[in-house]
């Protein structure tokens, strides 16, 4: 299957249930360019600031991973001075014989979500000198943090009131709170079979439709219920073999639990 369903797929969850603080829009009508806002994270120098980023898919993805730049003028040491962001998630898979401190399941699998992606960004704005960063990317940012730590908040705190200072005049922030979903299973079993004819072209993508309603005839089935939106993931786990002597209503409620990141249904399992 090619890259795009999968960037269809994951635009479309990000859209209806993103991550707080964080917003993401096509550039220029492509799904394979988007332009991600976020705001810097209270507690840290970042806070108050309204940061745009980008973030491009290779045509090999899910099996290679996106890249992420922040466009705003940003200072931390896993950020390059062309706005590129140094993370394990967003590292090809393998193994990097360079940095012993991170191990193959930290780097970019294509079982990753976007999801995680953004929230692995936004922990890292928390912890700017982690022990499994490896080399930095900026390194004047790294000795200006270790060592003149109020000089590295102020210059942090200076680029955040400048980004406000760019914003675009009809600038949304992104929502500061995550949609809560109470859902019950309904089954153990059930069937999900898609072509990727169905998915086959931008413009047969519309994110404008509303939800379909529910009705007696779907069994009160909508697009919220977990079947139905974590049934790609589940049929994933089962062709990887996880789970084995697991029920699909057990993966399911996993799925549910970790809102569909596989890497930690994986986790949680073994």
């Amino acid at each position: 299957m090619s890259a795009l369903p999968h960037i269809q797929k994951e635009y479309r969850n990000l859209t209806k249930d993103p991550p707080a603080g964080f917003r993401v829009e096509l550039k220029d009508s492509s799904f394979f360019t988007w332009i991600v806002w976020f705001t810097g994270p209270e507690g840290t120098p970042y806070a108050g600031g309204q940061y745009k980023a980008q973030l491009t898919f290779p045509k090999e993805f899910p099996m290679e991973p996106p890249t992420f730049r922040v466009i705003s003028s940003f200072w931390h040491p896993n950020v390059y001075p062309d706005g590129r962001v140094c993370i394990s998630i967003l590292h090809p898979p393998g193994v990097d014989e360079m940095n012993s401190e991170e191990t193959a399941m930290m780097r970019w699998t294509p079982v990753q979500t976007i999801r995680s992606v953004l929230l692995s960004i936004v922990s890292l704005w928390s912890d700017p000198d982690p022990s499994d960063a490896g080399a930095p990317a900026n390194v004047d940012a790294l000795v200006q943090y270790r060592n003149k730590r109020a000089e590295y908040d102020a210059k942090c705190r200076s680029l955040a009131e400048k980004s406000l200072t760019e914003l675009p005049e009809d600038f949304e922030p992104p929502c500061m709170e995550e949609k809560v979903e109470v859902t019950k299973v309904l089954g153990d079993t059930f069937d999900y079979m898609v072509s990727e004819d169905d998915i086959d072209d931008d413009d047969d993508f519309d994110f404008s439709a509303p939800a379909p309603a529910t009705s007696a005839s779907t069994g009160g089935a909508t697009s919220s219920d977990p079947a139905q939106r974590y049934a790609e993931e589940l049929m994933q786990l089962r062709a990887m073999g996880v789970g084995a002597g697991v029920s699909d209503a057990d993966l399911l409620s996993l799925l549910i639990k970790y809102r569909g990141e596989l890497a930690s249904v994986i986790g949680d399992l073994s």
